[in-house]
């Protein structure tokens, strides 16, 4: 099995995710999407999702529209001791497309470049870009953006096998992505609907890719890239897990962390009988004592 690789969500793959992936391996992974205005700006939610240096095989992904301003994020970056930087060209979000940063890019090829090359010209650390297939089915034009990209100075392509028009629906054409690997010579990771072992190997059989990116089959479940990898799901108890992600999100968000931990909770109780009025006392529910009781009875037996 090829390289694996945790996808950058926003609003998802923050630290305390992140550490309950570093539970089940020592796979590569992605911060969410970091915006480079408001780290020149220092805004405090922005710094603290930079402070990743501690981190091993961790990646910080940059968006913005600007090439000099994503080039002082990225030596920024770099001189808080990150190791690797990703420029985010395949977000499909309308507050990006607005700004003509995520995918708009794609429909901007030497508007990308200029990025690619001021960024990759500003630091000695690594540099990629995260594409899709391009903006919807009669401009997909991601072969001749990944050569352009290669020209600019990317060190490695993530090609997520959609258009920005597709968002997350329909399936991703694991063959497109195969084409732009046969395009490049740069290392190109493929990504999107690879949720398992048996999907994981196909992908990699299509794509030739050199390495496979996990997005949302990590939902709830932050031992995925170790199933995949082994193809044996890791032994825990299920309840002490997700008690143990809710105290990471207390750490670090406060009491926000409740709120913002309750998506996570819904996640890893997905297919399991109960969930919908489970779902509904979490959310509702405000007390943290109860809300860990809630946990536990619910998830106690489960692995």
């Amino acid at each position: 099995m090829k390289p694996l690789y945790l996808a950058p969500m926003a609003g998802i793959t923050d630290r305390p995710f992140r550490k309950m992936m570093r539970k089940f391996g020592s796979h590569t992974l992605f911060t969410e999407m970091v915006g480079v205005e408001s780290l020149l700006r220092s805004h405090p939610v922005t710094q603290k999702m930079m402070q990743v240096s501690d981190e091993e095989n961790i990646i910080v992904q940059l968006v913005g529209p600007d090439a000099q301003h994503l080039a002082q994020a990225a030596k920024m970056a770099e001189d808080m001791g990150i190791k690797a930087i990703d420029i985010n060209m395949g977000c499909p979000v309308k507050k990006l497309i607005s700004n003509y940063s995520g995918a708009k890019l794609m429909l901007e090829p030497e508007r990308a470049a200029d990025i690619v090359n001021a960024v990759s010209n500003a630091v000695k650390i690594p540099v990629s870009v995260k594409m899709r297939l391009g903006w919807d089915e009669k401009r997909q034009n991601a072969v001749e953006f990944a050569k352009l990209m290669e020209q600019s100075g990317a060190k490695r392509l993530t090609v997520h096998g959609r258009t920005k028009d597709q968002g997350y629906a329909g399936c991703a054409d694991w063959y497109k992505i195969a084409d732009v690997k046969q395009s490049v010579q740069i290392p190109v990771i493929a990504n999107g609907d690879i949720m398992d072992k048996a999907s994981a190997e196909q992908a990699e059989q299509i794509t030739r890719a050199d390495g496979l990116m996990v997005g949302r089959g990590a939902l709830g479940r932050p031992w995925i890239l170790s199933e995949i990898e082994t193809g044996v799901k890791p032994e825990f108890n299920l309840a002490d897990l997700v008690l143990e992600h809710l105290d990471l999100m207390l750490d670090y968000y406060g009491m926000h962390g409740l709120k913002v931990a309750r998506k996570h909770i819904a996640w890893y109780a997905k297919g399991k009988k109960g969930l919908a009025p489970f779902c509904q006392k979490v959310y509702a529910e405000t007390d943290l004592k109860q809300v860990k009781h809630m946990i536990r009875d619910f998830f106690e037996g489960e692995g």
